[in-house]
């Protein structure tokens, strides 16, 4: 297959005219996902799914919800304080959370997994902060698809375990600091 350039790549919301019995990527969980829950949370308005395609065929797709989070479980320097306190000033913060993020397995190792988080990225920096408060990007990646986040140069951070014996799956971006630095 010939290598292409991101700007071939055409993005979409998900409509009922799509069609995903061709779509097959590494994880059974996001093939059952695109196949038979992403149009019924779209939906139900649980989350917003986009796709990414290549020619006619669909090459990947990321799902964003939004979400809020736990202050514990943020490192302490990522907190809002109350001017002049050590405490958080909030025990819930706003954020926007990339449920599911899914490349076609003939499309693996292509770069496209990596634009897609930088476009779901782009698109809530440039026009959900810009809309809403939202203070944080959370996922919850599988341990195969960690190394794209952690990797992607955006400051993943693992969050806090509330039980030291049972570590934190979930990781997390302050978009304040990505924008102010």
């Amino acid at each position: 297959m010939a290598p292409f350039k991101w700007d071939d790549i055409r993005v979409e919301p998900l409509n009922s005219d799509h069609n995903f019995s061709e779509f097959f990527c590494a994880s059974e969980d996001l093939n059952d996902f695109i196949k038979n829950d992403a149009r019924r949370e779209q939906e139900c308005m649980l989350s917003r799914t986009y796709l990414f395609s290549y020619e006619k065929d669909i090459v990947g797709f990321v799902s964003l919800s939004a979400d809020s989070v736990l202050a514990p479980l943020l490192k302490k320097e990522d907190w809002v304080r109350k001017e002049g306190s050590s405490k958080s000033r909030y025990s819930n913060l706003p954020c926007i959370l990339i449920g599911r993020l899914a490349v076609v397995e003939k499309y693996e190792r292509q770069g496209i997994g990596t634009n897609i988080l930088y476009w779901a990225v782009g698109l809530i920096t440039n026009v959900v902060c810009k809309s809403v408060g939202c203070r944080y990007i959370t996922v919850d990646p599988k341990k195969d698809a960690l190394d794209l986040y952690l990797k992607s140069g955006l400051g993943f951070t693992q969050m806090e375990a509330i039980k030291a014996q049972k570590p934190e799956t979930r990781y997390y971006i302050n978009i304040y600091k990505l924008l102010n630095n």
